[in-house]
């Protein structure tokens, strides 16, 4: 059965796939943690003046600087100091209690000019997410490592095809056969030109002793 686009389609339908999961990724990256944070002023403009913004909702971020109760630094100096009330109530992805340098989010009202009535938190460097990358990158290598012990590419069909011999893990690294690998791998009429070139010297050798005998004799 003819394919309905060819090896063209399919290859332009491959770089399809990938150009889209790439900007998948990107977009993924840009979104802000929280969907409704672009409308409250953030740790930019209310750590200067925070006075100014008593009663207001805001979003600070910073990273944890003490943990009873939790409280947050948004200057990289340690200064701009928050404390986030209830901030483990309401952390939205992670199940763990906020440690010292966690790097968190928190969207809430502020009660006063230090003090944060919190909403929702959220953590960018929780042990989940280190974990959760770990694993998936562990799977990626394995499942391209699979692939590509299996599968090759052909440059006349322009498509995957099953390999006729899996790699070695040794092939895919590029190693080279040891040396009694080689030796087995090639043709008998080699190994019987070895077997017949053997038995050769062994006469050669035989006959020069029997003459070097016969003329200490003599």
């Amino acid at each position: 059965m003819q394919e309905p686009y060819g090896q063209h389609g399919r290859l332009l339908a491959g770089v399809l796939l990938v150009g889209l999961l790439a900007g998948c990724l990107v977009w993924a990256g840009t979104m802000s943690d929280d969907p409704l944070s672009s409308q409250y002023p953030d740790e930019v403009e209310v750590t200067p003046s925070s006075e100014a913004y008593v009663g207001e909702q805001v979003r600070l971020g910073g990273f944890v600087v003490d943990t009873d109760p939790v409280v947050i630094a948004t200057l990289a100096s340690g200064h701009g100091r928050f404390t986030l009330v209830d901030a483990n109530d309401h952390l939205l992805n992670s199940d763990r209690p906020l440690e010292r340098d966690d790097r968190v989010t928190a969207v809430g009202r502020l009660e006063d000019d230090s003090t944060l009535a919190v909403e929702r938190v959220m953590t960018g460097d929780s042990a989940d997410t280190r974990s959760m990358i770990v694993i998936s990158l562990v799977g990626g290598l394995w499942v391209a490592g699979r692939f590509v012990r299996g599968w090759r590419f052909d440059s006349e069909s322009r498509a995957f095809v099953p390999r006729e011999t899996r790699l070695t893990v040794g092939g895919v690294l590029g190693k080279r056969p040891t040396n009694g690998r080689d030796r087995r791998s090639r043709p008998e009429s080699d190994h019987q030109s070895d077997s017949g070139s053997t038995g050769e010297d062994h006469t050669r050798t035989r006959t020069r002793t029997a003459a070097n005998g016969g003329n200490r004799r003599a």
